[in-house]
Protein backbone atom coordinates (compact mmCIF):
# COMPACT_ATOMS: atom_id res chain seq x y z
CA UNK A 1 0.00 0.00 0.00
CA UNK A 2 2.70 2.54 0.95
CA UNK A 3 4.32 1.57 -2.41
CA UNK A 4 1.35 2.26 -3.95
CA UNK A 5 0.93 5.68 -2.48
CA UNK A 6 4.74 6.94 -3.39
CA UNK A 7 3.79 5.60 -7.05
CA UNK A 8 0.58 7.80 -7.37
CA UNK A 9 2.56 10.56 -5.54
CA UNK A 10 5.22 10.38 -7.72
CA UNK A 11 2.99 10.21 -10.85
CA UNK A 12 0.67 13.70 -9.48
CA UNK A 13 4.46 15.32 -8.66
CA UNK A 14 5.36 14.70 -12.40
CA UNK A 15 2.33 16.35 -14.09
CA UNK A 16 1.80 18.98 -11.71
CA UNK A 17 5.24 19.58 -9.79
CA UNK A 18 3.00 20.01 -6.12
CA UNK A 19 0.69 22.60 -6.17
CA UNK A 20 0.08 25.88 -3.96
CA UNK A 21 -2.33 28.71 -3.93
CA UNK A 22 -1.11 32.61 -3.84
CA UNK A 23 -0.38 35.70 -1.96
CA UNK A 24 -2.27 34.91 1.29
CA UNK A 25 -4.99 36.41 2.52
CA UNK A 26 -5.73 37.67 6.12
CA UNK A 27 -8.54 34.98 6.99
CA UNK A 28 -8.40 31.91 8.54
CA UNK A 29 -7.16 29.70 5.40
CA UNK A 30 -5.21 32.06 4.38
CA UNK A 31 -6.20 31.45 0.44
CA UNK A 32 -6.32 33.74 -2.50
CA UNK A 33 -6.80 32.99 -6.33
CA UNK A 34 -4.41 34.76 -8.87
CA UNK A 35 -4.21 34.88 -12.56
CA UNK A 36 -1.13 34.49 -15.00
CA UNK A 37 -1.30 36.44 -18.57
CA UNK A 38 1.55 34.63 -20.72
CA UNK A 39 4.37 36.61 -21.37
CA UNK A 40 4.86 38.93 -24.19
CA UNK A 41 8.91 38.67 -25.09
CA UNK A 42 7.63 41.92 -27.98
CA UNK A 43 10.70 41.06 -30.01
CA UNK A 44 10.61 39.75 -33.62
CA UNK A 45 12.36 36.51 -34.53
CA UNK A 46 16.00 36.86 -34.85
CA UNK A 47 16.54 32.96 -35.25
CA UNK A 48 20.13 32.30 -36.92
CA UNK A 49 19.95 28.58 -36.04
CA UNK A 50 20.19 27.08 -39.38
CA UNK A 51 17.94 23.72 -40.55
CA UNK A 52 18.65 20.53 -40.73
CA UNK A 53 19.39 20.30 -36.84
CA UNK A 54 20.33 17.55 -35.08
CA UNK A 55 19.94 17.42 -31.44
CA UNK A 56 19.88 14.63 -29.10
CA UNK A 57 16.92 14.46 -26.69
CA UNK A 58 16.59 13.66 -23.06
CA UNK A 59 16.78 9.71 -23.89
CA UNK A 60 20.05 10.29 -25.58
CA UNK A 61 18.15 9.79 -29.08
CA UNK A 62 19.79 12.10 -32.14
CA UNK A 63 16.52 13.72 -33.51
CA UNK A 64 17.40 15.93 -36.85
CA UNK A 65 14.30 18.91 -37.13
CA UNK A 66 14.77 18.93 -41.60
CA UNK A 67 13.19 22.86 -41.12
CA UNK A 68 11.55 25.35 -38.96
CA UNK A 69 8.44 23.92 -36.77
CA UNK A 70 5.26 25.33 -38.90
CA UNK A 71 3.06 22.63 -37.27
CA UNK A 72 3.74 22.25 -33.34
CA UNK A 73 2.06 19.41 -31.09
CA UNK A 74 3.14 20.07 -27.41
CA UNK A 75 1.65 17.05 -24.73
CA UNK A 76 3.61 18.92 -21.63
CA UNK A 77 1.74 21.67 -20.28
CA UNK A 78 5.18 23.50 -19.44
CA UNK A 79 6.12 23.50 -22.89
CA UNK A 80 2.77 24.45 -23.79
CA UNK A 81 3.51 27.72 -21.88
CA UNK A 82 6.98 27.77 -23.21
CA UNK A 83 5.78 27.66 -26.64
CA UNK A 84 2.29 30.58 -25.93
CA UNK A 85 5.80 32.87 -25.27
CA UNK A 86 8.21 31.77 -27.95
CA UNK A 87 5.82 31.23 -31.37
CA UNK A 88 3.47 32.72 -33.32
CA UNK A 89 0.03 30.97 -32.45
CA UNK A 90 -0.21 29.70 -35.70
CA UNK A 91 2.22 27.51 -35.21
CA UNK A 92 0.78 25.79 -32.53
CA UNK A 93 -1.12 22.57 -34.08
CA UNK A 94 -2.24 21.15 -30.70
CA UNK A 95 -1.57 21.72 -27.19
CA UNK A 96 -2.73 19.41 -24.01
CA UNK A 97 -6.45 19.82 -22.45
CA UNK A 98 -4.48 20.77 -18.78
CA UNK A 99 -3.58 24.12 -21.44
CA UNK A 100 -7.71 25.30 -20.40
CA UNK A 101 -7.71 24.98 -17.04
CA UNK A 102 -7.23 28.12 -14.99
CA UNK A 103 -6.24 25.94 -11.83
CA UNK A 104 -3.17 24.52 -13.62
CA UNK A 105 -2.50 26.82 -16.42
CA UNK A 106 -1.36 29.72 -16.87
CA UNK A 107 -1.63 30.27 -20.20
CA UNK A 108 -5.61 29.48 -20.08
CA UNK A 109 -6.98 32.80 -21.23
CA UNK A 110 -4.46 33.30 -24.05
CA UNK A 111 -5.13 29.69 -25.18
CA UNK A 112 -8.33 29.99 -26.43
CA UNK A 113 -8.57 29.06 -29.64
CA UNK A 114 -4.88 28.41 -30.19
CA UNK A 115 -4.85 25.21 -32.07
CA UNK A 116 -6.93 21.66 -30.90
CA UNK A 117 -6.67 19.82 -27.55
CA UNK A 118 -4.95 16.14 -27.53
CA UNK A 119 -4.07 13.45 -25.39
CA UNK A 120 -1.17 10.92 -25.65
CA UNK A 121 -3.39 8.90 -28.67
CA UNK A 122 -0.85 8.56 -31.23
CA UNK A 123 -3.93 7.97 -33.89
CA UNK A 124 -5.15 11.64 -33.39
CA UNK A 125 -1.50 13.30 -33.70
CA UNK A 126 -0.73 11.93 -36.51
CA UNK A 127 -3.66 12.60 -37.74
CA UNK A 128 -2.54 16.70 -37.44
CA UNK A 129 0.68 15.50 -39.88
CA UNK A 130 2.63 17.49 -37.36
CA UNK A 131 5.86 18.42 -38.16
CA UNK A 132 6.91 18.64 -34.77
CA UNK A 133 5.72 16.53 -30.83
CA UNK A 134 6.94 17.98 -27.74
CA UNK A 135 6.54 14.79 -25.37
CA UNK A 136 8.26 14.07 -21.95
CA UNK A 137 9.32 11.18 -19.78
CA UNK A 138 5.92 10.69 -18.88
CA UNK A 139 5.42 9.78 -22.57
CA UNK A 140 3.90 6.04 -23.15
CA UNK A 141 6.50 4.28 -24.92
CA UNK A 142 4.70 2.36 -27.47
CA UNK A 143 3.01 5.86 -27.93
CA UNK A 144 6.68 7.36 -28.62
CA UNK A 145 7.35 4.51 -30.88
CA UNK A 146 4.33 4.65 -33.17
CA UNK A 147 4.73 8.55 -34.13
CA UNK A 148 8.24 8.19 -35.27
CA UNK A 149 6.75 4.93 -37.47
CA UNK A 150 4.49 6.99 -38.75
CA UNK A 151 8.00 9.74 -39.39
CA UNK A 152 7.08 11.70 -37.32
CA UNK A 153 9.65 14.22 -35.64
CA UNK A 154 8.97 13.51 -31.73
CA UNK A 155 11.63 15.09 -29.20
CA UNK A 156 11.26 13.55 -25.84
CA UNK A 157 12.08 17.04 -23.56
CA UNK A 158 13.84 16.70 -19.54
CA UNK A 159 10.99 17.38 -16.90
CA UNK A 160 12.54 20.32 -14.65
CA UNK A 161 13.20 19.87 -11.00
CA UNK A 162 14.41 23.16 -10.51
CA UNK A 163 14.61 26.42 -12.12
CA UNK A 164 18.08 26.06 -13.83
CA UNK A 165 16.43 22.94 -15.79
CA UNK A 166 13.72 25.07 -16.70
CA UNK A 167 16.10 27.55 -18.06
CA UNK A 168 18.16 24.97 -20.05
CA UNK A 169 14.19 23.63 -21.44
CA UNK A 170 13.63 26.68 -22.75
CA UNK A 171 16.81 27.26 -24.22
CA UNK A 172 16.42 24.22 -25.94
CA UNK A 173 13.24 24.38 -27.02
CA UNK A 174 14.12 28.01 -28.44
CA UNK A 175 16.79 26.84 -30.26
CA UNK A 176 14.40 24.04 -32.18
CA UNK A 177 11.73 25.94 -33.10
CA UNK A 178 14.05 28.67 -34.28
CA UNK A 179 13.30 31.08 -31.61
CA UNK A 180 16.66 31.40 -29.75
CA UNK A 181 16.39 35.33 -29.00
CA UNK A 182 12.80 34.96 -27.33
CA UNK A 183 14.40 32.13 -25.74
CA UNK A 184 16.43 34.46 -23.98
CA UNK A 185 14.20 37.37 -23.33
CA UNK A 186 11.97 35.11 -21.25
CA UNK A 187 15.25 33.64 -19.27
CA UNK A 188 16.06 37.20 -18.43
CA UNK A 189 12.83 38.07 -17.45
CA UNK A 190 13.04 34.65 -14.92
CA UNK A 191 16.67 36.12 -13.32
CA UNK A 192 15.05 39.51 -13.07
CA UNK A 193 12.19 38.29 -11.12
CA UNK A 194 14.42 36.16 -9.07
CA UNK A 195 17.05 38.84 -8.68
CA UNK A 196 13.91 40.95 -7.11
CA UNK A 197 13.24 38.48 -4.59
CA UNK A 198 16.79 37.99 -4.01
CA UNK A 199 17.79 41.53 -3.05
CA UNK A 200 14.98 41.90 -0.39
CA UNK A 201 16.35 38.08 1.19
CA UNK A 202 20.35 38.54 0.80
CA UNK A 203 20.85 40.39 4.88
CA UNK A 204 19.05 37.58 5.95
CA UNK A 205 20.90 34.69 8.11
CA UNK A 206 20.11 31.10 8.30
CA UNK A 207 18.80 31.25 11.80
CA UNK A 208 16.08 34.04 10.22
CA UNK A 209 15.01 31.74 7.65
CA UNK A 210 11.62 30.16 8.20
CA UNK A 211 10.97 26.23 8.13
CA UNK A 212 8.07 25.06 5.58
CA UNK A 213 6.96 22.08 4.74
CA UNK A 214 4.28 20.92 2.27
CA UNK A 215 1.63 18.06 2.64
CA UNK A 216 -0.26 16.17 0.07
CA UNK A 217 -3.37 14.79 0.02
CA UNK A 218 -1.85 11.55 -0.23
CA UNK A 219 0.06 12.16 3.07
CA UNK A 220 3.52 12.50 1.05
CA UNK A 221 5.80 15.56 1.57
CA UNK A 222 8.69 17.00 -1.02
CA UNK A 223 12.63 16.63 -0.62
CA UNK A 224 15.46 16.85 -2.22
CA UNK A 225 15.74 17.12 -5.68
CA UNK A 226 11.86 18.37 -6.32
CA UNK A 227 10.53 21.67 -7.93
CA UNK A 228 9.22 22.78 -4.41
CA UNK A 229 12.40 22.25 -2.20
CA UNK A 230 14.47 24.64 -5.24
CA UNK A 231 11.66 26.77 -4.82
CA UNK A 232 11.04 27.35 -1.00
CA UNK A 233 15.11 27.63 -1.10
CA UNK A 234 15.09 30.45 -3.44
CA UNK A 235 12.51 32.36 -1.64
CA UNK A 236 14.40 32.35 1.45
CA UNK A 237 13.34 29.29 3.12
CA UNK A 238 13.79 25.96 5.10
CA UNK A 239 12.69 22.29 3.80
CA UNK A 240 13.58 20.52 6.94
CA UNK A 241 12.91 17.12 5.34
CA UNK A 242 15.11 18.17 1.96
CA UNK A 243 17.75 19.43 5.35
CA UNK A 244 17.60 15.85 6.79
CA UNK A 245 18.39 14.34 2.80
CA UNK A 246 15.40 13.15 2.51
CA UNK A 247 15.18 12.34 -1.54
CA UNK A 248 11.97 13.09 -3.50
CA UNK A 249 8.50 12.43 -2.22
CA UNK A 250 8.66 10.58 1.21
CA UNK A 251 5.13 9.94 3.22
CA UNK A 252 4.89 12.72 6.32
CA UNK A 253 3.96 11.44 8.88
CA UNK A 254 2.54 13.19 12.51
CA UNK A 255 5.67 12.24 13.63
CA UNK A 256 7.82 13.50 11.26
CA UNK A 257 5.67 17.01 11.25
CA UNK A 258 6.11 17.56 15.29
CA UNK A 259 9.90 16.86 14.64
CA UNK A 260 10.22 19.36 12.20
CA UNK A 261 7.71 21.66 13.64
CA UNK A 262 7.65 23.93 10.79
CA UNK A 263 6.81 27.73 10.75
CA UNK A 264 4.39 27.18 7.56
CA UNK A 265 2.84 24.22 6.19
CA UNK A 266 1.42 24.85 2.31
CA UNK A 267 -0.96 22.45 1.00
CA UNK A 268 -2.33 22.04 -2.44
CA UNK A 269 -5.03 24.12 -3.73
CA UNK A 270 -6.05 21.52 -6.67
CA UNK A 271 -6.67 18.01 -5.53
CA UNK A 272 -6.80 14.52 -7.58
CA UNK A 273 -9.37 13.37 -5.33
CA UNK A 274 -13.04 15.81 -5.74
CA UNK A 275 -13.84 15.10 -2.27
CA UNK A 276 -10.49 16.74 -0.65
CA UNK A 277 -10.00 20.53 -0.72
CA UNK A 278 -8.17 22.93 0.62
CA UNK A 279 -10.23 23.51 3.45
CA UNK A 280 -10.95 19.37 4.41
CA UNK A 281 -7.40 19.13 4.72
CA UNK A 282 -6.68 21.96 6.61
CA UNK A 283 -9.25 20.91 9.37
CA UNK A 284 -7.90 18.03 9.23
CA UNK A 285 -4.27 19.68 10.37
CA UNK A 286 -5.77 22.11 12.65
CA UNK A 287 -8.30 19.32 14.69
CA UNK A 288 -5.69 17.16 15.38
CA UNK A 289 -4.56 17.65 19.07
CA UNK A 290 -1.00 15.90 18.74
CA UNK A 291 -0.49 19.14 16.52
CA UNK A 292 -1.90 21.54 18.30
CA UNK A 293 1.75 23.05 19.63
CA UNK A 294 3.15 23.21 16.01
CA UNK A 295 4.10 26.48 15.25
CA UNK A 296 2.27 26.64 11.77
CA UNK A 297 -0.77 25.73 13.45
CA UNK A 298 -0.67 27.81 16.10
CA UNK A 299 0.19 30.89 13.88
CA UNK A 300 -2.28 29.91 11.48
CA UNK A 301 0.21 29.54 8.71
CA UNK A 302 -1.67 26.62 7.00
CA UNK A 303 -1.25 27.96 3.99
CA UNK A 304 -1.61 27.59 0.12
CA UNK A 305 -0.30 29.81 -3.22
CA UNK A 306 -1.19 29.44 -7.10
CA UNK A 307 -1.28 26.29 -8.06
CA UNK A 308 -0.33 27.09 -11.71
CA UNK A 309 2.79 28.89 -10.62
CA UNK A 310 4.06 26.50 -8.00
CA UNK A 311 3.17 23.41 -10.29
CA UNK A 312 4.94 24.98 -13.15
CA UNK A 313 8.32 23.73 -15.39
CA UNK A 314 7.41 26.58 -17.01
CA UNK A 315 9.16 30.25 -16.80
CA UNK A 316 5.68 30.69 -14.49
CA UNK A 317 8.05 28.35 -11.43
CA UNK A 318 9.42 32.12 -10.98
CA UNK A 319 6.64 33.48 -9.54
CA UNK A 320 6.16 30.79 -6.64
CA UNK A 321 9.56 31.86 -5.62
CA UNK A 322 7.53 35.18 -5.39
CA UNK A 323 4.78 34.16 -3.61
CA UNK A 324 5.88 32.02 -0.86
CA UNK A 325 8.62 35.04 -0.04
CA UNK A 326 5.57 37.72 0.18
CA UNK A 327 3.67 34.76 2.40
CA UNK A 328 6.89 34.27 4.52
CA UNK A 329 8.59 37.71 4.85
CA UNK A 330 5.98 40.17 4.47
CA UNK A 331 7.03 42.78 5.84
CA UNK A 332 10.36 42.96 3.25
CA UNK A 333 7.66 43.43 0.27
CA UNK A 334 6.27 46.63 1.71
Amino acid sequence: MKRNLKILSFILAMIFITGIFGACSSDTNQQASDTTKAIDTSVESTATDKYPLTLEDSKGTKVTIKAKPEKIVSLPLGTCEMLMSLVDKSRIAAMTYYADDAKVSNIADEAKGVGKRIESNAEKIIALQPDLVFLDKMADANVIKQLRDANLTVFMLNTPSNIKQVEDNLELIGKIVGEAAKAKDIIAWMEQKLKAVNDRLELMTDDQKQTVLDYSEMGTTSGKGTNFDDIVTRAGLMNPVSKEGLEGWPELSKEMIIKYNPQIIILPSWYYDAKVSFYTLNEKIKGDKALADIKAVKNNKVISVPYNHISSTSQYAVLAVEDISKVAYPGLFK
